[in-house]
């Protein structure tokens, strides 16, 4: 292990948890059981962070399309564990393009391990390499790995065998997306956590007007609570209409 102390690590790259991702706040009726497994594993890396006493190797890899949950799962885990005075590393393996691999060196001596989207860096043997040899610094320092992508492990298209051996040493999950019917509930989950009442036929009424991709619609629903803070309104689809149409002027 580094001699960098687990407590002290920022995020990977000064990365920003968005405000909305908790676990409080994914939906969960089709993924119930990782969203458990997920939230006791950042726990127990949490408390025994605290207690200063020995940790096991973890891992768990979640895969599934994009827009699914995948990501507000890691960054979920990864406050968890920020609240409780610990910095995890976050990378979004996006950055991949404009990062080299070496972004990816002394991140074991973090207690939770955070990749992004793996998929980004399937076929690229250096970037491989890299997660090949974190994993093993990692499994010998006893931390959590989350690790998503959008394809299973074995389907990932690694060029190294060996990484998509390691990948799949540990839980393995697929992440359902939403239907539309989650979609709503889950509109209505987030919005009651600002403490907006979107009622069933508000929610329906964005759902049938608006982009339906997740990310989209809670995007939207950040703009629509600072519009009735703003104009002190009940959220009603009056109201909904008045904000399309200067959004459209």
């Amino acid at each position: 292990m580094s001699g960098t102390s687990r407590t002290g690590r920022q995020l990977a790259l000064d990365v920003r948890l968005r405000d909305g991702s908790s676990f409080g706040n994914f939906y969960d009726l089709r993924n119930r059981e990782v969203l458990t497994r997920i939230k006791a594993a950042a726990g127990r890396v949490a408390v025994t962070a605290a207690q200063g006493g020995p940790a096991e190797f973890d891992q768990i890899f979640l895969w599934g399309e994009s827009g699914c949950g995948k990501t507000h799962l890691l960054e979920a885990a990864a406050r968890l564990v920020q609240e409780q005075g610990f910095a995890p590393a976050y990378v979004p393996l996006q950055m991949s393009a404009t990062c080299p691999p070496q972004v990816l060196e002394d991140l074991d001596s973090s207690a939770l391990i955070c990749l992004d989207d793996i998929q980004a860096v399937a076929g690229n043997r250096p970037w491989e390499t890299a997660l090949l040899h974190l994993h093993e610094r990692t499994r010998a320092c006893a931390g959590l790995l989350l690790a998503t992508a959008t394809a299973s492990p074995a389907h990932l298209g690694a060029v190294l065998p060996d990484l998509a051996t390691r990948l799949c040493t540990g839980l393995v999950y697929q992440i359902h997306a939403l239907t539309d019917d989650d979609k709503l509930a889950a509109l209505r989950l987030r919005a009651a956590n600002r403490g907006l009442d979107m009622g069933e036929e508000v929610a329906r009424y964005v759902l049938s007007r608006y982009p339906r991709d997740p990310q989209a619609l809670f995007r939207l629903l950040d703009r629509i609570d600072q519009a009735s803070l703003a104009a002190q309104r009940r959220l009603t689809i009056p109201f909904l209409r008045v904000l399309q149409e200067e959004n459209c002027a």
